[in-house]
């Protein structure tokens, strides 16, 4: 969307892969990653009781409840949806922080 490009048109590459991944579903999620062939299931690694999706990373994983508490904090409530958190530029920070806190994706994105 023309909302989201404007959003992103600064940040570096590296950057700018993880709101797109997430919004589009090819982050590198169970969820995502089963249905291309690389893992044998969906259900997530962490907590090992739903299918790891972008919203359940995200929003619902028990395993990032204390680093989601800390996001929810900085945002605020009203702003804890997958909508609000993938296109508002000044969530990024918030997000790229949850993203680092999380350790998930460290071994392909190093620090953010």
């Amino acid at each position: 969307s023309r909302k989201y490009w404007k959003m992103a048109r600064d940040l570096p590459r590296k950057l700018i892969t993880v709101p797109t991944q997430l919004r589009t579903g090819y982050m590198p999620l169970h969820a995502h990653l089963s249905k291309i062939g690389k893992v044998n299931s969906p259900t997530c690694p962490s907590c090992r009781k739903h299918p790891e999706t972008v919203f359940h990373y995200l929003l619902q994983c028990t395993t990032h409840r204390l680093h989601r508490t800390r996001l929810r904090r900085k945002v605020g409530q009203r702003s804890m949806s997958l909508g609000t958190l993938l296109t508002e530029r000044t969530m990024l920070k918030h997000l790229f922080r949850y993203v680092n806190e999380t350790k998930r994706f460290h071994h392909i994105l190093g620090d953010l």
